[in-house]
């Protein structure tokens, strides 16, 4: 693949990309949704759902929120089931008041001929929320790492220590460069920023595993020019690597398009993910399996 043959220059893209990963990290951090970052929300309803009652208290909401010039999160906002209560979510502070608030929707209801007379009661909170500690993450963390473990010895045994020292710091560079063109591109992170993380580890661990086995079928013939090698595996385990890729941000997409917005970010995260692996393997594998077979030769 002669478009991966400068190492150079996508060496100097990748730093661009970690630099500015880190600047974005350093002075904003990742982007965050209201749900997963201490935020604002305002709850209002009212105790029935009767002749649309509940739309009509979110109306009044709303209108109330473009008064004051507060805006909240579309994707965000939140219905229960019976439609009684709304709940908005707001990146930052503003000037709600709940009495106003509460007039407002009163007001509304009254004015409504089909509902004047009801004895409706609204409702109309305003809080400043916080996310606790996840515990899950935690579990996914352990479970990335007993896997690329696993991965490791698997590579050692089948593939050579080489390869086995390359395919785990291609996963750890992939998780990184994930990590920073989340930074970059400012797609939400949480709550499933280890699970994309995950997703771009095991991409590039069988990437990384393809293009071995192909290094392996080449140096059966006797070579002992490695370089030469590395560049012919790249080559040959080319379109291999393209269906993965093709495969990975392809199922993806379909993620993002089954369900809601929530999921959306979820599906964009796993293919900034398999971006990720995908550049990682074709770029690093050649480089770093020369270098390691380089150094044991002259050892």
């Amino acid at each position: 693949m002669k478009l991966f043959a400068k190492i150079k220059i996508w060496i100097i893209v990748a730093l661009v990309i970690v630099l500015a990963g880190a600047v974005m990290i350093s002075v904003f951090g990742l982007n965050q949704t209201p749900d997963y970052k201490t935020a604002y929300e305002v709850t209002v309803g009212v105790d029935q759902n009767v002749q649309g009652s509940g739309k009509v208290a979110k109306n009044a909401a709303e209108d109330y929120f473009n008064s004051i010039g507060y805006k909240y999160s579309d994707y965000a906002t939140q219905k229960t089931a019976d439609g009684t209560e709304y709940v908005y979510k707001f990146n930052k502070a503003g000037d709600v008041k709940e009495a106003d608030l509460l007039q407002a929707i009163n007001d509304a209801l009254a004015a409504d001929a089909n509902l004047a007379g009801l004895g409706l009661v609204a409702k109309a909170e305003y809080k400043q929320t916080e996310v606790s500690a996840d515990y899950s993450v935690l579990k996914v963390v352990l479970a990335c790492v007993l896997g690329l473990i696993a991965a490791f010895l698997i590579a050692l045994f089948t593939v050579k220590a080489a390869s086995a020292f390359t395919l785990l710091l291609n996963a750890v560079m992939t998780a990184v460069l994930y990590v920073m063109l989340l930074a970059v591109t400012r797609i939400p992170a949480l709550p499933d920023l280890v699970i994309g993380g995950a997703a771009g580890v095991i991409v590039s661990s069988v990437m990384t595993f393809v293009l071995a086995c192909r290094y392996k079928e080449i140096l059966k013939s006797g070579t002992t020019d490695f370089k030469a090698v590395a560049e012919e595996g790249l080559k040959c385990g080319a379109a291999r690597l393209i269906f993965i890729a093709c495969v990975g941000a392809v199922a993806a997409l379909a993620l993002s398009v089954a369900g809601g917005l929530y999921v959306a970010f979820t599906g964009l995260k796993i293919v900034v993910a398999v971006i990720s692996a995908f550049l990682v393997s074709c770029v690093a594998t050649p480089a770093l399996w020369t270098l390691f077979k380089t150094a044991k030769i002259k050892k």
